[in-house]
C-alpha cells in the first residue's frame, strides 16, 4: 500500500469503523492515513518526539469532503432532543432530512474550517479525500494558486466517495483564497472553506519569464437563445416536439412551459476599448455556441481583460489557474480586503490584470484549458450563460493568430445541464414564453428548463465540428453544474489520446476540464455524445463531420490483419437472479432478511418484483450453427449477466457471427471501433456476420498497461437494450500479450488472471421486459399496476447484489492480477 514510484513521495488513505460502514462514518468515525516512501519521514523535535514531519514539503494538511447524512446516525434520537420542540420533530419530514444533510469540510461549513494558514512559496502537500453517497461527487477548487496533481498542472481536482488525492501546492499569491467544492449545489450549502497564505520569509525559487501582454474586450450582453434551432432532433431526424418523445418535455409548451428558447446572458468579445465593433465570428468559433470567446495565453504572460457589463444584473469575470491580486478577483467572500471586480454593475467598466505564473507542466500537453466565468453569484451567473474557455500554453506554442501551431483543429465543449431555473431570466422567459397554466413549482415544467447540452445545444443542432480526415485534432472538454453533472465524454467511431492513454469514453466533473487528441482516419459522421443515460435521452448529443480533403487527406492503405479472431455469439433471453443467496447479505447486516436494506431490492412482495428477472444477454457457442453452447470455465464464472470476453491484438481482424435468438430486435457492437453493419438491426432467429480491424490507434497507448478495456453491446436503443442486459467486455492487447487461442479460449500471457467487472445499476424499470416481468412475478396486469415510486426504487438493481457473485479460490501468493 505504499507509494510507487510514479506516486508522490506519501499518498492519501483513510480509516474508518466497519461494523455498520454507513451509520459509522456519518456519526464520524473516521481519519487519514498517510503512507510514505522510505526515508520522507523524521522526527518533529524533541518536544514531540512521537510526531513524524516530512523532509519533502512544509506542511501536510488532510481534507475530507462528504455530505455527512446526519439522519442516518447513531446519534439522530439524541440530537433531536437539541431542538427547539423535539416532540414537533418528523424525522420523515422531506424538510428535516435535508437540514441534516451537512455539506462539510472536515465537518465544517461556511468558511468554519481552522488552521489551513501556509508559507509563501514553500511547498504544502494537500491530502483529499471523498466520502459519502451518491451526491458525494465533488470538484475541489483552489482559488489564487494552483496544484500539481499525478504530475499534471491544474487548480481543481474532482473526487468520488472512497477516492483519494494527494496534489502539491507551491503557493505564489498572498492573502486569504476559497477552497471549495464547485458542485453548484454543494457550493450554496456550504462546502467552503479558506486557506490563508502569509510570508514566511522565503524567496521563489524561479520567477518566470515576462511574456506577452494580451488585451481583451468583452461585453456582458443580454441575448435570445435557441437551444434546438432547427425544431429538429437532428440524430433521428425527427420533431423535437413529436407526442410522446423525451425531447417533447423539453422542447413542447404545453401546460405553461417555455420550450426552446430563452434570454441568457453572453460575454461576447470587441475589438478594443470603445466597444463599438464585435469581433467577427469565424469558422473556428461557430461551434462555441453560448460560451464566450477562448482566452488563450503563454507562461509568463499578462491578461488584461476589460469587461463592460450590458446586461441588467451584476457580473463578473474569474478565471481557473491564473494568478491574481485581491483587486483584480472575480469573486466575493469575506477575506478582509476589497474586491471591485467581483461586482461589475450595470453599465459600468472593469479591467482585470491576470498572469499566467504557472503553465503546463512536463507531463501536460502544449497547452491545458480552464474556464472562466462570472462570480459576482456564481450559480445564478453561469445558468444564466456567463462562461468561456481558456488555453494557458507552454512558451512559443500559439501562432501569430493565437492559435496553436502544430495543431489543425481545436474545439471547445461545455457539458451541462443548464438550470434555467436558477437563470436571472425566469421570470422574464415565463413572461414572454410561459402563459397562464405556468407553475414554477410543477416538477414537469422546472425538468422542461433543465436542459442537457452541449454548448447550449441539444439534439445534434450544434454545428461547426468539421475537420478533415488525418487532422491532428485537440478536443476540449469543460463542465459545469450541479450534482447530476457527471458526464461520460463518448467519441463514436474514434478513440482519442489523453496523457498518452488511449479512450473512447473520459469522464467529467463540474468545473474540470480535459484535453484529448485525436487523428480521425474514416470519413464520415460519428456522435459526440454524454453517455450518462438520463443525459444522452435528453439530448446531450451532437454530431461530427469527418470529411476526405483532397491534397490534405491521404487514402487509408488497406494492411492485411495478423490474424483472424473468431466469436460465435447469440443474444438470448433468460431468467437472471441477481441475489441467489442471501447469506452474505444477512451476515454483513447482523439483521433479517424483511429488516435488511438489500430487501427493498431483492426482497419478494406485492409491489416488488424480487431479484429474479427476464433478461436478454450475449452467449458464446462453439461454431456457425449456434447447436452447442459454450459452458463457462471456473476462471469465467464471475462474469455474470456479461457476455464472453472478447480479446484482441492490435493489427488483428475480430470476426463476430452473431445470432439473434431473443424474441425482438438486437445488434451487437464493438466500442469504438468501426465495422460495418454493426449499428443494424437483426431481426429475431436471423444471423449476421460482423468484421472490425484493430488498428493501432485502438490499442494501448504509451502509458497504458498491455490491455486496455472497452465493452461491446445493443445499439438499436440505447439504453434499453443495455438495461436489458446486452453487455460484454471488450479487451485490446499490444502485440504479443495474448495466447494464439480462438473466441474466449484466449488468455493474457503476461498475468495469471484477470477479471472483468461492470458495475453498474441496471434500471429494470427501462428493460425492454418490464411488462413481462410484473406479469409473470407478480401475476398481474401491467397495464393496470400501479408503478409508483417504491416500485420503480425496488427495479434499480445495483449490479449482482450483496456480493452474490460467485467466489473463485485464485488468490494465491506470488501471483498477478489484473482487473
Amino acid at each position: 500500500h505504499g507509494p510507487t514510484d510514479d506516486d508522490p513521495d506519501c499518498i492519501t488513505w483513510i480509516y474508518h469503523s466497519h461494523v455498520n460502514t454507513a451509520r459509522d462514518t456519518y456519526s464520524g468515525l473516521c481519519g487519514p492515513l498517510i503512507t510514505c516512501k522510505e526515508g520522507t519521514l523524521r522526527k518533529s523535535n524533541k518536544n514531540n518526539p512521537e510526531e513524524s514531519v516530512r523532509y519533502d514539503v512544509d506542511q501536510d494538511f488532510y481534507l475530507l469532503f462528504t455530505v455527512v447524512d446526519e439522519n442516518q446516525s447513531w446519534y439522530i434520537d439524541d440530537n433531536v432532543k437539541l431542538c427547539t420542540d423535539p416532540g414537533g420533530v418528523d424525522v420523515n419530514d422531506p424538510g428535516f432530512r435535508e437540514s441534516n444533510m451537512m455539506h462539510s469540510i472536515n465537518g465544517y461549513m461556511y468558511g468554519n474550517l481552522p488552521g489551513l494558514k501556509i508559507c509563501q512559496h514553500r511547498a504544502v502537500a494537500w491530502h483529499m479525500a471523498g466520502l459519502g453517497n451518491e451526491v458525494d461527487i465533488h470538484s475541489i477548487s483552489f482559488q489564487g494558486n494552483t496544484l500539481v496533481d499525478r504530475g499534471h498542472t491544474c487548480d481543481t481536482v474532482s473526487l468520488f466517495p472512497a477516492t483519494f488525492i494527494t496534489a502539491k501546492m507551491i503557493p505564489r499569491g498572498k492573502g486569504k483564497w476559497l477552497l471549495s467544492c464547485q458542485v453548484n449545489d454543494h457550493f450554496l450549502a456550504g462546502m467552503q472553506a479558506l486557506y490563508h497564505v502569509v510570508s514566511c520569509g522565503t524567496k521563489p525559487s524561479s520567477t518566470s519569464k515576462f511574456g506577452t501582454e494580451r488585451h481583451y474586450y468583452l461585453a456582458a450582453e443580454t441575448i435570445l437563445w435557441n437551444y434546438a434551432p432547427t425544431g429538429k432532433n437532428l440524430i433521428s431526424n425527427t420533431s423535437l416536439t413529436e407526442p410522446g418523445s423525451t425531447s417533447e418535455l423539453y422542447f413542447g409548451r404545453s401546460n405553461g412551459r417555455i420550450g426552446a428558447r430563452y434570454y441568457k446572458t453572453k460575454f461576447v468579445q470587441y475589438t478594443d476599448a470603445t466597444f463599438t465593433t464585435k469581433k467577427p465570428t469565424t469558422h473556428y468559433d461557430r461551434h462555441l455556441g453560448f460560451m464566450g470567446p477562448v482566452l488563450r495565453c503563454e507562461l509568463g504572460d499578462i491578461l488584461r481583460v476589460t469587461l463592460w457589463n450590458k446586461a441588467d444584473h451584476n457580473v463578473s469575470i474569474h478565471p481557473h489557474g491564473l494568478h491574481y491580486k485581491k483587486h483584480f478577483q472575480g469573486t466575493d467572500y469575506e477575506d478582509g480586503t476589497n474586491h471591485p471586480g467581483a461586482h461589475v454593475h450595470p453599465g459600468s467598466e472593469f479591467t482585470y490584470k491576470w498572469r499566467v505564473l504557472e503553465g503546463p507542466s512536463s507531463s501536460d500537453p502544449d497547452c491545458i484549458p480552464y474556464m472562466y466565468y462570472s462570480a459576482s453569484d456564481p450559480v445564478m451567473d453561469t445558468s444564466s450563460g456567463l462562461c468561456g474557455p481558456m488555453l494557458v500554453c507552454k512558451p512559443n506554442v500559439l501562432g501569430k493568430n493565437g492559435h496553436q501551431k502544430r495543431v489543425d483543429k481545436e474545439f471547445f465543449l461545455l457539458f451541462s445541464i443548464i438550470d434555467e431555473n436558477l437563470s436571472w431570466y425566469l421570470n422574464k422567459n415565463i413572461e414572454r414564453f410561459g402563459s397562464s397554466e405556468t407553475n414554477k413549482q410543477d416538477p414537469d415544467f422546472l425538468e422542461s428548463n433543465r436542459k442537457h447540452a452541449v454548448n447550449g445545444r441539444m439534439y445534434g443542432n450544434l454545428f461547426g465540428l468539421g475537420m478533415c480526415s488525418g487532422d491532428n485534432v485537440v478536443w476540449y472538454a469543460f463542465g459545469m453544474g450541479s450534482e447530476t453533472d457527471m458526464h461520460g465524454i463518448f467519441f463514436e467511431e474514434n478513440t482519442v489520446k489523453r496523457f498518452s492513454n488511449t479512450r473512447d469514453t473520459v469522464t467529467l466533473f463540474p468545473h474540470m476540464s480535459s484535453t484529448f487528441v485525436m487523428h480521425p482516419n474514416n470519413p464520415g459522421v460519428y456522435g459526440v455524445e454524454c453517455r450518462t443515460t438520463d443525459h444522452y435521452e435528453a439530448g446531450m448529443r451532437q454530431l461530427y463531420r469527418v470529411r476526405f480533403c483532397p491534397g490534405k487527406s491521404k487514402k487509408q492503405k488497406h494492411k492485411e490483419p495478423t490474424k483472424v479472431v473468431q466469436y460465435f455469439i447469440s443474444a438470448e433471453e433468460q431468467e437472471w437472479d441477481y441475489s441467489p443467496s442471501r447469506k452474505w447479505e444477512l451476515e454483513f447486516f447482523q439483521t433479517s432478511e424483511a429488516n435488511s436494506p438489500g430487501n427493498t431490492f431483492v426482497g419478494k412482495g406485492p409491489d416488488r418484483i424480487g431479484s429474479r428477472y427476464k433478461k436478454a444477454v450475449y452467449r458464446e457457442y462453439t461454431d456457425e450453427t449456434f447447436s452447442v453452447r459454450k459452458n463457462r470455465k471456473p476462471h469465467e464464472q464471475h462474469l455474470g449477466i456479461l457476455g464472453p470476453r472478447i480479446y484482441a491484438m492490435v493489427g488483428e481482424r475480430v470476426v463476430i457471427t452473431f445470432k439473434n435468438k431473443a424474441s425482438r430486435p438486437y445488434s451487437l457492437n464493438l466500442n469504438g471501433l468501426k465495422a460495418s453493419g454493426s449499428h443494424v438491426a437483426v431481426q429475431p432467429g436471423n444471423i449476421l456476420e460482423l468484421k472490425w480491424d484493430i488498428p493501432e490507434s485502438s490499442g494501448p497507448g504509451p502509458d497504458d498497461p498491455n490491455c486496455i478495456v472497452s465493452f461491446y453491446h445493443s445499439t438499436v436503443h440505447y439504453p434499453k437494450d443495455m438495461y436489458t442486459g446486452l453487455i460484454g467486455p471488450l479487451i485490446i492487447c499490444r502485440c504479443g500479450t495474448l495466447s494464439e487461442n480462438q473466441g474466449s479460449n484466449r488468455y493474457r500471457k503476461d498475468v495469471d488472471k484477470d477479471f472483468a467487472l461492470l458495475f453498474m445499476i441496471f434500471d429494470e424499470n427501462q428493460s425492454w421486459y418490464l411488462d413481462d416481468n410484473i406479469r409473470t412475478y407478480l401475476g398481474v396486469d401491467p397495464a393496470t399496476f400501479d408503478k409508483g415510486p417504491d416500485f420503480h426504487e425496488s427495479n434499480m438493481m445495483h449490479g449482482k447484489v450483496e456480493l452474490s457473485v460467485q467466489e473463485e479460490n485464485v488468490f494465491a501468493r506470488g501471483n498477478y492480477w489484473r482487473f
